[in-house]
């Protein structure tokens, strides 16, 4: 019995300490995360051009749209085989290409993308 309350109060102290991912989305191969601070509209409309410019794969992606200040912050969990590349000069003129088409196209705010490992915790790529 004291191993079952045991049990139940670690798990309650860490569901308690978790960080919350915030709602979600999910199509076929593509969850979409997003905080309060994002309506759940820029989410949907934000999979819809993420499916509709071919961004989604074979492989299932999970990405979290975050509002800070005046952006929105596109974070994108990193495939592990690519984790210590370093960003070329043509692969960050891509994702500034990119920000500005998200910023233009679907959220008419500036937008920021961070690649990030399966936390959404950003990794320094450059």
């Amino acid at each position: 019995m004291k191993n079952i309350l045991v049990f139940i109060l670690f798990s309650l102290l860490i569901i308690g300490c978790g960080i919350s991912m915030g709602d979600r989305i999910d199509t076929k191969n593509l969850s979409v995360y997003f905080l309060d601070e994002v309506p759940k509209e820029k989410a949907l409309e934000f999979a819809r051009f993420w499916k509709s410019n071919g961004f989604i794969g074979t492989k299932k992606q999970t990405i979290q749209l975050e509002k800070k200040e005046r952006q929105i912050i596109v974070k994108l969990i990193e495939n592990e085989e690519f984790h210590s590349d370093h960003l070329t000069i043509t692969e960050e003129a891509l994702l500034q290409d990119l920000e500005r088409e998200l910023s233009k196209e679907v959220f008419h705010v500036k937008t920021k993308i961070l690649i990030t490992d399966n936390t959404f915790r950003p990794i320094l790529k450059k």
